[in-house]
């Protein structure tokens, strides 16, 4: 049997009922023969099951808010009001359990959590059907998926999707797959990070050998910026894997990293595509960028500097492993790192486990706040001293202080830190100097 195509639709694209129905007739005309669908939570709702476990461990039952918001889905797309019924009754049942024992017990936030995609790819699939297209909804587990026991944040197993292809000839119909979820060896449920729908996604396209991965975002590909800063951004109609992993490293949501090791490893083209407009051509994601030089800026806003303070041969010692163990053990993930003179320095996006990282370093560690990344992203831009230097220009002449620049660090981009304040202005200047004229990696 073969699955020529993955669809990996994404929760905005599923923000609502006409959402839904907009993503199904786009399954309907472009899956081909047999499509895999891969789904992720409705809009907001993982964040609202985040919010509502957070209400229990403080002792308040508001389980009703995830069931009205299903429930109006359900109405929208007029599908039977108790299709999800045994979920909210799973769900409320574990709120409850939280409530009383005002604690979670290991990996029970990951279960929580889970019940975006499930309800989803049963929303979705009956959506199908209603649409006279025989679907099936499936729980990723159910395929074999193996991950890790890092809950939160799991990562596949090496040989943790070896089932999914024989599995998935025993579906009936379009399988409608949940995304981010997946089982560690012990059968714990686990879920695979923010944005790891995209991974699920990829993970299938490799099992089963498919010719392409679709990934149908609310945007309309890869950007040469985010057009919220640049107006005059445009889309990236190709763009090589090593730039793509660069994008998603500087912060573009675009694209969740750990998602393109498995479609590189297994040679699937993957497209980017708008669920607004089906019939633009997106961006494809290929083995190398064609043509030389920048082709665009990716942006990572509000972002803090560690600073810990080592002696200058010390630079790669056990310091500077004390801070990156630290923020391993809080799961705070560190961006670019530098180490100049007596200081050693990470770049990292503030969260809840930044205050654990503080506290246990003490005054050892100095914290600089309202700083943002704007990095310059093409072929082999890392060594080019010139273009560097153009960049200082650029920035000069916009009045925007750099804070600290990059150069060598990461071959496929340039990367300069600069105010919060300044990020709007850095990422126009650089554009407007280096990005204006059309890419010469189109086509």
């Amino acid at each position: 049997m073969s699955f020529d195509r993955v669809m990996k639709f994404g929760g905005a694209g599923l923000a609502d009922g006409p959402a839904v129905q907009r993503a199904c007739r786009i399954v309907a005309e472009r899956g081909g023969e047999r499509p895999i669908v891969v789904v992720s939570a409705h809009l907001g709702v993982t964040d609202l099951l985040d919010t509502v476990t957070r209400s229990a461990l403080e002792g308040h039952l508001e389980a009703d808010r995830v069931r009205i918001r299903h429930r109006t889905l359900l109405k929208q797309l007029a599908l039977d009001p108790d299709l999800l019924d045994r979920y909210f009754t799973e769900l409320f049942g574990l709120l409850a359990e939280v409530r009383v024992r005002k604690r979670m017990l290991e990996g029970q936030h990951d279960h929580l959590l889970s019940f975006g995609e499930r309800m989803s790819a049963r929303i979705v699939a009956h959506t199908l059907k209603s649409m006279g297209l025989h679907a099936t909804p499936v729980d990723a587990w159910d395929l074999g998926i193996t991950t890790d026991s890092n809950f939160g944040d799991a990562r596949p197993l090496p040989n943790g999707t070896s089932n999914v292809r024989a599995a998935l000839e025993q579906v009936t119909g379009i399988p409608v797959i949940t995304g981010f979820l997946a089982k560690d060896s012990l059968g714990n449920l686990t879920t695979m990070g923010r944005n790891g729908s995209d991974l699920t996604a990829a993970l299938v396209a490799e099992a089963v050998g498919a010719g392409e991965l679709q990934l149908w975002k609310a945007v309309g590909g890869m950007m040469t910026a985010d057009p919220e800063l640049v107006p005059d951004a445009r889309v990236i109609e190709r763009l090589g894997f090593q730039e793509a992993q660069e994008y998603a490293f500087h912060g573009a949501e675009v694209l969740y990293g750990p998602a393109l090791a498995p479609v590189q490893r297994a040679g699937v083209t993957v497209r980017i595509m708008n669920v607004h407009a089906p019939d633009e051509p997106g961006t494809v994601l290929e083995t190398t960028t064609r043509g030389e030089g920048p082709i665009g800026i990716a942006t990572k806003p509000n972002v803090y500097r560690l600073d810990l303070a080592i002696g200058v041969a010390d630079h790669r010692g056990p310091q500077a492993a004390e801070l990156l163990n630290s923020l391993a053990r809080y799961r705070v993930e560190p961006g670019v790192i530098s180490s100049s003179g007596g200081r050693f320095s990470v770049i990292v996006t503030p969260g809840r486990g930044l205050d654990s990282v503080a506290a246990e370093l003490g005054r050892r560690i100095k914290i600089e706040r309202d700083l943002a990344v704007i990095a310059l992203i093409g072929r082999s831009l890392g060594d080019d001293t010139t273009l560097a230097q153009r960049c200082a220009e650029l920035l000069s002449a916009a009045r925007v202080e750099v804070i600290e620049t990059f150069s060598g660090t990461r071959q496929p981009s340039l990367i300069f830190v600069v105010r919060q304040s300044d990020l709007e202005n850095a990422a126009k200047a650089l554009h407007r100097g280096l990005l204006r004229a059309p890419l010469s990696v189109r086509g």
